[in-house]
């Protein structure tokens, strides 16, 4: 008997549909690390060179912890808004 023509494949399609999602759920945390780095590395930059992150009306200065904290965030809700878009 020769059975070159079939083929194993997974049982359902979920394996394909789970592996999309953790790959796209991997993908965006290290993306969001790497933009967290970035824009921690440009506000260092720019507070460098003379930039003054003050908030007009209270005064404080915005911290360089800051700027990562609000990129994680909102780079966070961006994940989780492309999972559930898939």
């Amino acid at each position: 008997m020769d059975d070159t023509g079939v083929v194993a494949g997974p049982a359902s399609g979920r394996t394909g549909h789970t592996h999309r999602l953790r790959g796209l759920a991997g993908t965006g945390f290290i993306a969001t690390l790497a933009a967290m780095v970035a824009t921690t590395l440009a506000a260092g930059l720019a507070q460098a060179v003379g930039v003054d992150f003050e908030v007009p009306d209270g005064g404080e200065t915005i911290p360089l912890s800051g700027f990562a904290v609000v990129t994680g965030f909102f780079s966070v809700v961006g994940i989780v808004i492309a999972v559930a878009l898939l």
